[in-house]
């Protein structure tokens, strides 16, 4: 088949969950299609990712994205019906490239990536198109709005409504939509009246997530992972340290917690403290982490998507423990894959059990065997084959 992409951006190594997604896919699918990808120029780092799909792709198209006037765009969005983010990658440059494309070429299907691009599927184009949204934007933002800081919560209550509208209108136009967690598939059809809506599970690289025998375990070590800056991990920072880590400090008085991830907010360098609370920024290999900790964690309270730093540790051999919400697109069974608590001292004391060894190797064991059977990128790449074949 001859697929076109379209990505907001193209960043390598990547650092967005889509990116990660959309260069494993490219990968995976280059051995068997013919393949083209649209994407913004924001950056260096578009340069370099260029160079490195180049391998796997036909052709690749650059369109320049100037920051100016996509602030300017933005800004004008607040007096239009149009999403923010949507009017932040709006630029007639896309679009005419876009129509160019698909005029003068005959593509087997076209493949979106998340609602901000949306907007260059044209009104006369009736091939076969995907919109891979990959988390629901919409539930995102309406569950994070109980522990949102109260700017946030104007700005979300303005956007919400817009998107809604937005969505409904969009994803009536497309043949197949996508979402990555299975768990999502139900509310997203309800809202937006479609039933064109399938799981695209994301992936994780088994071979590269393993755990390397030869370094140990550190006594009392519990990793947090994740972008430190990404609102829903500071939230979940926040209330780990306020009221989970304090119970395990009482019966593990030698623990130390790992806050592991790139852009960590003012909130998260506030914490560290640098004796049992360590915030590293950005690390070059998380694995290195991952494979020292006895316990990951993943304390988030949005219940939308997928939570990937759930999925490596899991790969990894470290036993996690999260909330509800951090299992939502995981969907382990507790006690056998993971531990899933949503109350703080049973959250504490299944931590403090693990420290101390109990159901340690079982949990290590059993958690990378079910990301083995369920969450490999090849799985991944498979139903997306199965999509295209729906066509």
């Amino acid at each position: 088949m001859k697929l076109l992409f379209i990505t907001p951006s193209l960043s390598y190594p990547p650092t967005k969950g889509y990116e990660v997604m959309l260069f494993k896919h490219i990968q995976h699918l280059s051995a068997s299609h013919s393949i083209e990808l649209v994407t913004f120029q924001d950056g260096k780092n578009t340069d370099v990712g260029k160079e490195y799909v180049k391998n796997f792709c036909d052709k690749v198209h650059l369109v320049k994205l100037p920051k100016l006037r996509s602030y300017i765009n933005s800004a004008i969005g607040f007096f239009s019906p149009d999403p923010i983010q949507v009017r932040y990658y709006k630029f007639k440059k896309m679009g005419k490239l876009i129509g160019e494309l698909l005029r003068n070429n005959e593509y087997d299907a076209v493949v979106f990536t998340l609602i901000r691009m949306a907007q260059y599927l044209p009104d006369w184009y009736k091939d076969f198109t995907i919109l891979n949204m990959v988390d629901p934007l919409i539930l995102n933002y309406e569950r994070s709005l109980t522990w949102r800081a109260w700017y946030m919560k104007l700005f979300l209550k303005l956007e919400i409504p817009r998107l809604k509208s937005y969505e409904k209108k969009w994803s009536q136009r497309f043949s197949r939509i996508t979402l990555i967690a299975e768990a999502d598939i139900l509310d997203y059809k309800t809202l937006l009246g479609v039933d064109r809506i399938d799981w695209l599970p994301y992936g994780i690289d088994v071979d590269y997530f393993t755990s390397d025998e030869t370094i140990a375990r550190e006594k009392g070590m519990i990793i947090i992972s994740g972008n430190m800056g990404h609102a829903p991990n500071v939230d979940g920072v926040k209330y780990f340290c306020r009221d989970v880590f304090p119970l395990v400090l009482e019966r593990v008085p030698e623990a130390r917690l790992w806050l592991v991830g790139i852009n960590p907010a003012k909130g998260i360098l506030k914490l560290a403290n640098g004796q049992n609370i360590i915030a590293t920024g950005y690390v070059k290999d998380i694995k290195y982490y991952l494979n020292r900790a006895m316990v990951s964690t993943c304390p988030i309270r949005l219940k939308v998507g997928t939570q990937t730093k759930v999925l490596e540790a899991l790969a990894m051999g470290a036993p996690v423990v999260t909330t509800s919400a951090g299992n939502h697109g995981v969907c382990g069974k507790s006690g056998l894959n993971l531990y899933i608590e949503d109350e703080s001292n049973d959250f504490a004391n299944k931590i403090v059990g693990l420290l101390k060894g109990e159901n340690w190797d079982e949990l290590a064991i059993n958690g990378r065997q079910f990301v083995l059977e369920k969450f490999r990128w090849d799985i991944s790449v498979g139903k997306f084959e199965d999509i295209l074949n729906k066509k």
